[in-house]
């Protein structure tokens, strides 16, 4: 959703988007499910195409800032990125663990995504 707002608001900027962790029980998640893309819809942005991706160490060496969103994942961060001097972090909770709706995870990543560019 992050990498969708900010296209959206900075056209010229190039953007990448990656997951730290993106398996589910050894199965590799590629397509974002219905509920971001319905809450994307709803503020204009399609985000039906997107694939998910999983962060590498060259992506993050080519990056100027690398911006984890949410808790902590899963497991511990990877050592390529839990030491970067280009890591922040956004704490947005998951909407994946009942503490917010996706709604309200999506609102807070445009505000800070706002608050990026301002």
């Amino acid at each position: 959703m992050a990498g969708a707002i900010f296209k959206s608001l900075v056209l010229d900027d190039q953007v990448s988007t990656a997951g730290v962790y993106t398996d589910d029980a050894g199965k590799l998640l590629s397509a974002v499910s219905a509920e971001p893309i319905a809450a994307m819809k709803d503020i204009g942005l399609d985000i039906t195409t997107n694939v998910i991706t999983q962060l590498t160490p060259e992506m993050v060496e080519g990056a100027d800032t690398v911006i984890l969103t949410g808790p902590l994942p899963r497991g511990p961060i990877p050592g390529y990125l839990k030491n970067s001097p280009k890591l922040v972090t956004w704490d947005v909770p998951d909407p994946g663990y009942g503490q917010i709706s996706v709604v309200g995870a999506r609102d807070m990543i445009v505000e800070k995504v706002k608050g990026l560019i301002l």
